[in-house]
């Protein structure tokens, strides 16, 4: 072995079957596979996949010590965020507890590493990994990840963005009490439909309430019905944006990529495309508000555009 090169784990291997974005990992010890396996089982395809489709090769390796780095840099917006710093070979990640490596040119490996074996499994580590990778492959394909709880009612995602205590974790409790499917409460990914619109795809990345839920694993899609951008005041009322609108507040809601400046040119296309294609509106609410009042007056700022997917959100400022 190069001396050079950091020992990998194992020898198991798993294929992730993520929405366009499939990761194959390498490396790992018997007791990574095992709570891997059972971690994301609904997310785990045959090895004969692996020949029908582009998937990306993780290996999975020996840290000699965990990264030195203060937790302190590692937070944004009061949240634990690991560190990106675009490199030749690609996108290196840093966590309080492994360090990554994203490929950026096709056919590149991946890799990552942690000091102690039972790390790598856990939430913090690849869910991490697996959420960065899925922000940075997605937006290539002109899909994004939002910060966001997605609903789904009747077969239709409704996705409902804001910042950390907007109200998407307790609106998505009120939605489950009431018999809707929740995707996911904290981040879910959208990609263009063969259709003029967007569909919403299962991701084993949740919120703490989330992960309280059953999955219903990788291959889940719904088309998305609305796009709606939660603020909290006294009066329940739900109205369309503008596009520029729209844009600005999306943009401020993908995480991992909306701070890389070279990233910022596709997002911003990206993002124009969803907007122009799906209807976006902003919803004023209180905590209080029943689930079932809320979606009415969402429904009734929806019947209300009846435009074309080009006019949805072109309303002047």
């Amino acid at each position: 072995m190069n001396p050079a090169q950091p020992p990998p784990w194992g020898e198991r291997s798993l294929y992730l079957s993520l929405p366009f974005a499939p990761v194959l990992l390498q490396g790992l010890s018997n007791v990574q596979h095992s709570t891997l396996q059972q971690d994301l089982s609904l997310f785990i395809a045959a090895s004969e996949s692996r020949q029908q489709s582009t998937f990306l090769r993780c290996g999975a390796y020996r840290l000699p010590h965990a990264p030195r780095i203060e937790v302190e840099a590692l937070s944004k917006d009061g949240q634990y965020t690991p560190r990106q710093r675009v490199c030749d070979d690609g996108i290196e990640l840093t966590g309080v507890n492994f360090q990554a490596l994203l490929p950026i040119h096709p056919g590149g490996r991946a890799s990552l590493g942690v000091a102690d074996e039972s790390e790598l499994a856990r939430i913090g580590v690849i869910e991490n990994f697996l959420r960065i990778y899925t922000a940075h492959h997605n937006l290539q394909q002109g899909g994004l990840v939002l910060h966001s709880a997605g609903i789904v009612i009747n077969n239709q995602a409704f996705i409902f963005q804001g910042r950390s205590n907007a109200g998407k974790t307790t609106l998505s409790r009120k939605a489950h009490d009431s018999g809707a499917w929740i995707l996911s409460d904290d981040i879910n990914v959208l990609l263009p439909d063969k259709s003029p619109g967007y569909r919403a795809y299962a991701v084993p990345f949740s919120g703490e309430f989330g992960r309280t839920l059953t999955h219903r694993g990788g291959r889940e899609s719904y088309p998305v019905a609305a796009i709606i951008l939660l603020s909290q005041g006294e009066l329940l009322h739900a109205e369309p944006v503008t596009a520029a609108s729209a844009v600005a507040a999306l943009y401020t809601g993908c995480p991992f990529v909306n701070t890389c400046r070279d990233k910022s040119a596709a997002l911003f296309n990206a993002l124009s495309h969803l907007v122009d294609r799906v209807p976006v509106l902003r919803l004023t609410s209180q905590r209080h508000d029943s689930y079932e009042d809320i979606m009415a007056v969402i429904e009734t700022a929806l019947q209300s555009m009846t435009g074309g997917p080009h006019e949805k959100n072109s309303l002047q400022q």
